[in-house]
């Protein structure tokens, strides 16, 4: 028969892992519940005149700020090809 203190750890090690299985369980059962709660609202969202117009805005925003980088990336490399052909350096406004 094996001694009372082994027992006893026995009983602490079941207890702590039954513990850590139900904390477990209960934060996976929280998180699909979460999910299945998103996808829901998500469906419903998608439906939603309000959402689709204001997902359309910022579409807009999003193709005018490409079209405006791309023509200030333009204006950039337009300036540099002019300052590279440059063969003299240019003077410098000193008052002495």
């Amino acid at each position: 028969m094996p001694p009372a203190a082994d027992l006893g750890v026995v009983i602490a090690l079941i207890g702590v892992l039954s513990g850590v299985t139900i904390v477990a369980g209960a934060f996976f059962g929280a998180y699909l519940l979460g999910k299945s709660r998103a996808q829901r609202e998500a469906l419903v969202a998608g439906k939603d005149p309000e959402v689709l117009a204001r997902l359309t805005r910022v579409e807009q925003i999003v193709e005018a700020t490409a079209i405006e980088i791309e023509r200030i990336s333009e204006g950039q490399r337009f300036t540099t090809r002019l300052l590279s052909e440059r063969k003299e350096p240019v003077p410098r406004g000193d008052s002495h």
